[in-house]
């Protein structure tokens, strides 16, 4: 009789200790979810090479030291000229939103310029501008 029931209080205690250990393990899983920030992304980088370049469409651009309309213009685009694209950047105005386009030498509005895979491409279209 001793035999049984000492296995019965060992089978018990495993059992508990089973339970114990699932509960601490839930409660530290749902104690780690609410110490979660928000996470952060930078700018966008070109992720694939399908806006590779960019055709300026406008007959002159100023392009910019930083995305938006309070960057200070470091250089200018005419009209047919085409540029790498280093990443893109939305801003958002209340209800607005504008793309910016990175360049190797300042940023562009998206609206002013045509986002293309290859520079073939590019020239092709700046052809027809002509």
């Amino acid at each position: 009789m001793k035999l049984n029931k000492i296995a019965l209080s060992t089978a018990a205690l495993a059992v508990t200790a089973c339970v114990l250990s699932a509960l601490c393990v839930s409660l530290i899983s749902c104690s780690a979810a609410g110490r979660l920030g928000s996470i952060k992304f930078p700018s966008t980088p070109v992720i694939s090479t399908e806006d590779s370049v960019v055709l300026v469409l406008d007959p002159y651009i100023s392009i910019r030291d930083q995305p938006g309309e309070n960057g200070i213009t470091v250089a200018h685009g005419r009209r047919g000229e085409i540029f790498d694209v280093v990443g893109k950047k939305v801003l958002i105005d209340g209800k607005e939103k504008t793309v910016w386009i990175h360049l190797k030498d300042g940023w562009v509005d998206e609206r002013s310029v045509s986002l293309f895979s290859g520079r073939d491409k590019a020239q092709k279209a700046a052809a027809a501008l002509e």
